[in-house]
């Protein structure tokens, strides 16, 4: 929102808007409990919002996530996707473990195979990972661009993207060290 037309918009519409703008693909629920407002009233903003064509908003599943008009379409479902702690979860450990089933997965977020199979089938439909026979087994891989999931996370989760950053720094100092005591 400009400040020219600041004038006549209630507070409650501003601060939504910027709450949308710095979180993309929330959903009313975590508006409306993070901001501390009524769900009548944050559903009225938001209605206000998306009419005025300042915000677009997207149903993905049980919830409507509502996104800022600077986020590309194509990002909008795999936003939503990294909103959600399980999903985004598993869509790291995918990036770091290309490949891996649904028992790895399991072991990995301690949940059990059907837990997994149904996140797993979510993340299949929305198109955001593939799924291959192998064996016995299916395997998982990220289906988009890796760099598109990467960047996503970068801009929208910088916090879990620096522990990212750590852990690869750590994993390069292990395998140096390793090459360093193979060359002694």
């Amino acid at each position: 929102m400009h400040n020219a037309e600041d004038e006549g918009v209630p507070e409650n519409r501003k601060r939504i808007y910027e709450y949308i703008q710095n979180n993309p693909g929330t959903h009313l629920r975590k508006i409306s409990k993070e901001m501390r407002l009524a769900m009548g009233n944050t559903q009225y903003h938001l209605y206000a919002l998306e009419n005025a064509g300042q915000i677009r908003s997207r149903r993905i599943y049980l919830y409507r996530h509502y996104y800022p008009l600077t986020i590309h379409k194509q990002d909008e479902i795999v936003i939503a996707f990294l909103r959600k702690e399980t999903s985004r979860d598993i869509l790291i450990y995918l990036l770091e473990n290309p490949g891996a089933t649904q028992n790895d997965i399991a072991n990995f977020k301690n949940f059990s195979v059907p837990t997994i199979s149904w996140h797993m089938s979510r993340l299949v439909e929305a198109r955001i990972v593939t799924s291959r026979k192998e064996g016995k087994f299916m395997s998982y891989y990220i289906r988009q661009d890796l760099g598109n999931i990467i960047d996503l996370l970068k801009i929208h989760h910088p916090s879990i993207w620096n522990k990212l950053a750590d852990r690869l720094a750590e994993l390069v100092l292990e395998l140096s060290s390793r090459i360093d005591e193979e060359k002694d």
